[in-house]
C-alpha cells in the first residue's frame, strides 16, 4: 500500500523545489506531499502546524543557522526528522566536508542528501525516515476521506455509517472528523449535541496534542468519537488548511482510523485533507449529470496527486429505475471500476431522520446492510497493511554515512 510521507522543504530557491519534485516522480511506493518554506521562520511555523515527517534544509559551510533550526524544530515538532541538503562544491576548497557533516550531526541533523538530488538516494532517505517513524510510534493510524463533486449524494450518511461500523470493531479507536465546515451534519446523523468542535482546536492551538484531541472529541454509544464541525459559518471561517492538517496528523497518532467527511468543494481545506489521506472514497450516484461531473472530479483528484490506488469509487443510492445508468455503464463513463455499489434503501433515510445510523441496526437479509458491511471490511483491511520493517536510523548511522562519503571521495581523488 502506498504510504503518505510529508516533506517540508526549507529553501528560498525555486529550482530546488523543481529538482526535488522531479526526483520524487519516480518513487512508487511512497506518496510524498511537499510543503515549502522560504526561510527558517516560515519553516518553524509550518513544522508546528503540519508536523512533517522530514524537513529538508539547505546547508552551507556555516552550520549555525541549521543547528538553530534543528533545535527549535525539535521543540515544536519532535517527530520531524531534520535532514541537510548540500552541494559538496559549495563548502569551498579549504573546508573539510567531513568536518562540516560531523558538526551538522552534533547540531541535531539526522540525515543528509546531496545535490543534485538523485531519485534513488531520495527514495532511500524517505524509506529510512518512514521505517524510523514506524519503529518509534509503533503504528500510525489510517486517514480516510469521503469526497464528492456535489452535495446530496449521501456522502455524509455513508461516512457516518462506515465510521460507526468500524467503531463497533475497534472501540475508542475510530475518530470521525466533520470537515464539512459550512454545513456539517455528522452530529445530527449520530443524534449528538457536541459541546466542543473544530473551533476549540483553533482556540487551544498552543496546547494541542494527542491527549487534547481525544478530550475535544464527543463519544458515541457505538464506540465512535466525533470531532464536530463548527456550529455556524462564522466560526467555520476560523478553520483553515493548517488547522485540519495538524488535527489529522495528531489524530492518526492516537486513533487507528481517522475518517473525514468533507464539503463538496475543492478548497484549500479539502486539498489538505486529501494530502494526508491514505485513501479517498469518491461517492457518486447513477444519475448522468452527476456522473459527468464525477469524470472531471476524478481527473482533478489525479492532478492533485491522489493516485488511482489511493481512490475507491462508491456508487451510492443505486437504483434500476428507467433511464438510470447501470453499474457497468457508470464504470465505463468513469473510466475505472466501481469498488462498492450501495443500493438505495429507504431505511437509510429513516435512520438519518432518527439519528440512529443504519449500520447499527440489527442485521437484515434485505436492504443495503450487506453492502455497507463490505465497505467496512474494505476499511478494516487497511489496518492489516504491511508495515515496513524497522531499520537502524540514528546519529551514529548518519555519522558513519558521512565518514563513508568522505572515504569514497578520497578514493576517487587517488
Amino acid at each position: 500500500m502506498t504510504v503518505t510521507i510529508n516533506i517540508l522543504l526549507v529553501s528560498p530557491d525555486p529550482r530546488f523545489r523543481a529538482e526535488l519534485e522531479s526526483a520524487i516522480a519516480s518513487v512508487d511506493d511512497l506518496h510524498p506531499v511537499i510543503h515549502h518554506a522560504g526561510d527558517a521562520r516560515q519553516a518553524i511555523e509550518a513544522a508546528r502546524s503540519r508536523r512533517p515527517n522530514i524537513a529538508l534544509v539547505e546547508m552551507g559551510s556555516d552550520v549555525r543557522p541549521l543547528g538553530a533550526f534543528a533545535e527549535e524544530a525539535a521543540v515544536v515538532s519532535p517527530e520531524t526528522t531534520v535532514a541537510a541538503v548540500f552541494r559538496p562544491e559549495g563548502f569551498g576548497p579549504d573546508v573539510s566536508e567531513s568536518a562540516i557533516l560531523i558538526e551538522a550531526i552534533r547540531a541535531g541533523v539526522k540525515d543528509f542528501l546531496r545535490r543534485p538530488v538523485s531519485s534513488s538516494e531520495l527514495a532511500e532517505l524517505l524509506r529510512r525516515i518512514q521505517r524510523s517513524a514506524s519503529r518509534e510510534t509503533g503504528h500510525v493510524g489510517r486517514v480516510v476521506s469521503f469526497v464528492s463533486n456535489k452535495g446530496g449524494v449521501g456522502k455524509s450518511t455513508l461516512c457516518v455509517n462506515a465510521a460507526c461500523g468500524l467503531a463497533m470493531r475497534h472501540r475508542e479507536q475510530v475518530l470521525l472528523v466533520d470537515a464539512s465546515l459550512q454545513m456539517g451534519v455528522c452530529a445530527s446523523l449520530l443524534d449528538l449535541t457536541p459541546t466542543t468542535s473544530l473551533t476549540d482546536v483553533v482556540r487551544e492551538a498552543d496546547r494541542l496534542d494527542v491527549t487534547l484531541i481525544r478530550q475535544l472529541a464527543t463519544p458515541h454509544s457505538s464506540g465512535l468519537h466525533l470531532l464536530a464541525a463548527p456550529p455556524d459559518a462564522v466560526e467555520a471561517a476560523e478553520i483553515d488548511d493548517e488547522v485540519l492538517s495538524r488535527v489529522l496528523t495528531l489524530a492518526r497518532r492516537t486513533y487507528d482510523f481517522v475518517l473525514v467527511d468533507t464539503f463538496p468543494m475543492l478548497d484549500r481545506a479539502v486539498v489538505a485533507v486529501l494530502d494526508l489521506s491514505d485513501r479517498a472514497y469518491v461517492v457518486v450516484e447513477n444519475v448522468v449529470p452527476t456522473l459527468l461531473g464525477g469524470v472531471k472530479f476524478l481527473e482533478v483528484l489525479k492532478g492533485l496527486g491522489v493516485s488511482p490506488d489511493r481512490q475507491r469509487v462508491v456508487l451510492n443510492r443505486y437504483t434500476t429505475l428507467p433511464g438510470s445508468a447501470k453499474s457497468a455503464e457508470v464504470a465505463n463513463r468513469l473510466g475505472r471500476s466501481v469498488d462498492h455499489v450501495i443500493p438505495f434503501d429507504k431505511g437509510i433515510v429513516i435512520a438519518a431522520n432518527t439519528g440512529e445510523p443504519y449500520v447499527l441496526r440489527p442485521k437484515r437479509l434485505f436492504g443495503c446492510g450487506r453492502q455497507l458491511r463490505g465497505l467496512v471490511d474494505d476499511l478494516d483491511a487497511m489496518s492489516e497493511a504491511a508495515v515496513l520493517p524497522p531499520a537502524p536510523s540514528s546519529n551514529g548511522e548518519a555519522l558513519r554515512a558521512a565518514n563513508e562519503r568522505v572515504e569514497a571521495s578520497e578514493e576517487d581523488a587517488q
